[in-house]
């Protein structure tokens, strides 16, 4: 028997994971569990893609609690016009989604699975009679079941899609994900890259996530003050740009608490460096091994970045990393994630395997 799925996404999981999901749900179709994706978004502008063979419809997640309902129920006409009526489990992926999707679950009676990537996210988390947590690192597993109980607590890699190589070159393009949090340490991290006259590490280029809110514009200002508008390129939206952002040397993310995204570990499947801020929770990384990580003491620091970017280029430590993000391929996660929600849906009382 087929099983049903439907993943709701939030407005920042839909701008920065559309495409990993989609690509997810092709991996659990080809393991029997039929997936929907329900987009944060407005009904009214944006397109569904009802008849396509993992459906997609767009929902506003982001309402308040006196019309939800009325929501909840015209997306009920609606998975029952995409052939999804009987659902076995409700996803939240995102906690911008979480008030809808658990609205959903209860109104279906359904096991509700929340998907979470940082602490804050972990935090967040609401108490549910049949809630299950899919934590992206052991770390974050390990919160989530001091919070909701071991026994309701998982971890699953986050699925990433197969980049498709290009020919062997030398890599010159270094990726900065937003968003921006603290503006010091952006400033410091610029001021480290643009110190010398050359970026450290042989990079030629640099391409930053910058969206139009003011905290943005300081750093686009600063970029400005530092002469540096010819070999920076400014983005707002790295799940479009995945083709060229998975052929970058490095993926810095300055700030701490950030949750973990697909881009950066497609990046290090095709050889980037990932190059942060040291996290007990983030234990995908391995400071030294297959990723660089500053002490957050020495976030503010302008050489200390300098220097990361530098140790990041060293011979091996690529490898390494295209070693470590093997395990995130929507290859390797779909099977795991088909397991995961067969026993939700039909295990017993104690649901995680640990083997999942």
């Amino acid at each position: 028997m087929t099983l049903r799925a439907a993943f709701i996404l939030d407005q920042t999981r839909v701008h920065h994971e559309r495409s990993a999901f989609a690509r997810l749900a092709v991996g659990l179709a080809t393991e029997g569990v039929r997936a929907l994706l329900a987009l944060h978004g407005d009904p009214r502008e944006d397109r569904d893609d009802r008849n396509a063979p993992t459906p997609i419809i767009t929902i506003p997640t982001k309402l308040p609690f006196w019309i939800r309902e009325r929501a909840v129920h015209s997306v009920l006409d609606t998975l029952t016009e995409v052939g999804m009526d009987e659902l076995d489990v409700v996803v939240s992926v995102g906690p911008g989604s979480a008030p809808f999707a658990g609205r959903l679950a209860n109104q279906l009676d359904l096991p509700l699975v929340v998907e979470a990537r940082s602490r804050t996210e972990v935090t967040v988390i609401n108490r549910h009679p049949r809630i299950t947590v899919v934590a992206a690192t052991e770390g974050l597993r390990d919160l989530a079941a001091a919070r909701v109980g071991e026994d309701r607590c998982t971890h699953l890699p986050i699925p990433v899609p197969r980049t498709l190589g290009s020919a062997p070159k030398t890599r010159e393009l270094g990726v900065i994900l937003g968003p921006i949090g603290n503006a010091a340490i952006w400033t410091a991290l610029i001021d480290g890259l643009s110190s010398r006259e050359e970026f450290p590490g042989g990079l030629e280029h640099l391409a930053i996530e910058l969206s139009g809110r003011p905290i943005d514009k300081r750093i686009w200002s600063h970029l400005r003050r530092r002469n540096l508008l010819s070999r920076v390129t400014t983005f707002d939206d790295a799940d479009r740009l995945r083709g060229l952002l998975a052929e970058a040397a490095v993926v810095i993310t300055p700030d701490s608490d950030r949750p973990i995204r697909s881009i950066e570990r497609q990046a290090m499947y095709g050889g980037a460096v990932p190059i942060g801020v040291t996290d007990v929770l983030r234990t995908d990384l391995q400071p030294g091994i297959d990723a660089v990580l500053l002490e957050p003491a020495n976030t503010r620091q302008a050489a200390a970045w300098h220097q990361a970017v530098e140790s990041a280029r060293r011979p091996g430590l690529s490898i390494a990393c295209q070693t470590a993000a093997v395990e995130s391929l929507v290859s390797r996660v779909a099977p795991r994630w088909a397991r995961f929600l067969e026993t939700i849906v039909h295990g017993d009382a104690t649901p995680i395997d640990a083997k999942i």
